[in-house]
């Protein structure tokens, strides 16, 4: 077997372990860039109630199992609103870059949560989470902008926007479903 043939048949087999986690919560997630800020939008289906999905988007602390978290600090402001101190590391090519941003959250009770970039990496972060109870518990979308502020050149950071985002909604997916039994103890419903 030729050495293309084998990756190929590498690429193929990878491809198809992060498309079955996808399926499995329903997850789609969409990229667009227009000019140098980005907008996304993911959704997918978790078994969590209303309650307990919103649990767990309010646990910041819990972020910290995501893939490539380093360290995040999180301060209460008031009963609404989080500050949250956010270091990462993030694939990009063949290295990884380190993010630094620092986030407010503005929380909407049982429908979901609102964030900014007060500071960091980027030049624009901001976005929302909204909660929607379903038959088998709750879809969570997400709507997002971003504007990197950076050298690499946009046009490559096209496909990698969208294959990070990807794997990371998966991760978000899977930590909500980990956690089930946590988020739900909080919640009599």
């Amino acid at each position: 077997m030729t050495v293309k043939i084998k990756l190929f048949l590498l690429l193929l087999m990878t491809s198809n372990v992060v498309w079955s986690d996808a399926f499995n919560h329903g997850l789609q997630v969409d990229v667009k860039r227009e000019g140098r800020i980005y907008a996304y939008s993911a959704r997918f289906e978790t078994s969590l109630t209303k309650c307990a999905a919103y649990h767990f988007l309010t646990d910041y602390a819990a972020k910290k199992e995501l893939p490539g978290v380093v360290e995040l600090l999180v301060y209460r402001q008031s009963a609404g609103k989080v500050k949250v101190e956010l270091t990462a590391d993030e694939p990009v090519l063949f290295f990884n870059v380190r993010i630094n941003s620092v986030l407010e959250y503005t929380e909407k009770p049982f429908a979901g949560i609102a964030f900014r970039q007060l500071s960091g990496n980027s030049k624009m972060f901001q976005g929302s989470w909204d909660i929607e109870p379903n038959p088998q518990g709750s879809t969570f979308r997400y709507q997002g902008l971003w504007e990197p502020d950076t050298i690499v050149p946009l046009i490559i950071l096209d496909q990698f926007a969208k294959n990070i985002l990807n794997d990371k909604f998966v991760a978000i997916a899977g930590l909500a479903e980990k956690h089930k039994v946590l988020r739900t103890a909080n919640c009599v419903e």
